[in-house]
C-alpha cells in the first residue's frame, strides 16, 4: 500500500514531538516543558525531531487506515518512508500479510460423510471388547504386579536390580494364580468378576475415543483437501515457530540440551524448521478454516471455562503474556467446540 498524508498532518506532528522532547530534557536554565522550541532544536536536532514526529504520524494515522479499507492484517507491517519534507505531503510504503479470504466448503456434508466412511470401516468387534483383549490386559496386569512384587521384595537386591537378574515374568508359573484374591489385591476389587468388567470397560472406552480419533482426522483431511486458502508466509512461520519452541521445551523438561539434540540427531535448527513446513501449513490452513466456520456458526468459547484455563496456564508459566495465554486457551477451547458441531453432523 502506497500512502500520502497532507503536509499539515506533518507539520502538527511535528509541534508533538517537539513537545515530547521539551518533557524529557533537561537543561539548565529551563524548567521542563517550558523550553523554547529553538533550544530543543538545537540540543536533539531537526532529524531526530522529524524522526519522532514520522513515528506520531504512523501510529496516529496508518491504523485508521487500515479500518478504513477494512484489511484484516497479519503480524507488523513494514513501512518505508518514501518522502519527508516540512512543507510537502508525507509518503510511504506498506508492506503486510493480510488475512486470506476463501470460501467455506460444505463442511456439514462432509463431516457427515467422514462419519460415515469411517463407520463402514469399523467392525462390530472394534467397538466392543473379546475375551481374547479382556484376556491379554490381565496377563499384562498379572506380570506387571508379579514385576512390582519382586522389585520391592528382599530378595531383590540393588545388584539383581541393575542387571535385571529377575525371574521370567513370561512363564506361568512366575505369575499370582488370576482369582479373587489377585483382584483384590491388583486394585482393590470385590473379586475378579469386577475386575475383568473394569478392563472391559476401559478397552472399550479407548476404542472409542480412538473411533472419535479416526472420525476427527477424516473430517480434517477433507476439509483441507477441499479448501483453496493462500497461506501467507507470516502464518506458516508462526506454527512453525510454535512447533519448534514445543520440540525444544520438550526436551529441556527430559533434562537434555536443544544444541545435543541437534547435535545427536546431525541437523542444524534451520533443516529442522523446514522438516516442519508441511505439517505448520497444515496447520496455518487448519486454524483458518475452524475460525471461518466458528464466525459462520456463530461459536464461542465458555467464558467461564476460559478464565479458568487462563488461570491454570499462569499458574504454570507465570513468566508468560497472559494476553498470549488467553489467545491460545481461547483457541484450544474454540477448535474443541468446532469438532464437537461437526461430529454432531
Amino acid at each position: 500500500m502506497e500512502v500520502s498524508l497532507p503536509a499539515d498532518f506533518l507539520v502538527f506532528a511535528r509541534k508533538k514531538a517537539v513537545g515530547l522532547y521539551g518533557e524529557s530534557l533537561e537543561i539548565s536554565g529551563f524548567r521542563k516543558g517550558h523550553i523554547p522550541e529553538n533550544i530543543i532544536i538545537e540540543k536533539v536536532g531537526e532529524a531526530k525531531i522529524l524522526e519522532e514526529a514520522t513515528d506520531i504520524l504512523l501510529r496516529e494515522h496508518f491504523s485508521k487506515i487500515i479500518e478504513q479499507e477494512k484489511l484484516d492484517i497479519v503480524g507488523q507491517p513494514k513501512i518505508s518512508i518514501t518522502k519527508l519534507a516540512l512543507g510537502n505531503p508525507v509518503e510511504f510504503k506498506a508492506t503486510f500479510a493480510v488475512m486470506p479470504q476463501f470460501e467455506l466448503p460444505e463442511y456439514k456434508k462432509m463431516a457427515d460423510s467422514s462419519k460415515q466412511s469411517v463407520a463402514s470401516k469399523e467392525k462390530k468387534e472394534e467397538t466392543e471388547a473379546s475375551e481374547k483383549e479382556v484376556s491379554d490386559v490381565l496377563l499384562q496386569i498379572r506380570k506387571n504386579k508379579a514385576h512390582f512384587d519382586w522389585s520391592h521384595s528382599a530378595e531383590a537386591t540393588r545388584d539383581k536390580q541393575e542387571k535385571h537378574d529377575h525371574p521370567d515374568f513370561n512363564k506361568e508359573e512366575n505369575l499370582l494364580e488370576l482369582n479373587d484374591e489377585f483382584a483384590k489385591e491388583a486394585g482393590n476389587f470385590k473379586n475378579l468378576d469386577e475386575l475383568k468388567e473394569k478392563v472391559k470397560e476401559n478397552i472399550i472406552a479407548e476404542k472409542k475415543i480412538r473411533n472419535i480419533e479416526k472420525i476427527r482426522a477424516s473430517i480434517i483431511e477433507e476439509l483441507v483437501k477441499n479448501t483453496k486458502i493462500e497461506l501467507p508466509e507470516i502464518l506458516i512461520e508462526s506454527e512453525i515457530n510454535k512447533s519448534l519452541a514445543q520440540m525444544k521445551d520438550d526436551i529441556e523438561r527430559m533434562g537434555s540440551k536443544f544444541a545435543d539434540y541437534l547435535t545427536q540427531a546431525k541437523k542444524t535448527e534451520e533443516e529442522l524448521r523446514k522438516d516442519f513446513r508441511e505439517s505448520s501449513e497444515k496447520k496455518a490452513k487448519i486454524q483458518l478454516i475452524f475460525n471461518k466456520i466458528a464466525e459462520a456458526e456463530k461459536i464461542e468459547p465458555n467464558k467461564e471455562i476460559l478464565e479458568n484455563e487462563v488461570k491454570e496456564v499462569m499458574k504454570h508459566y507465570p513468566d508468560a503474556s497472559e494476553t498470549n495465554a488467553r489467545i491460545y486457551v481461547s483457541t484450544i477451547l474454540l477448535n474443541q467446540e468446532v469438532l464437537k458441531l461437526l461430529e454432531q453432523q
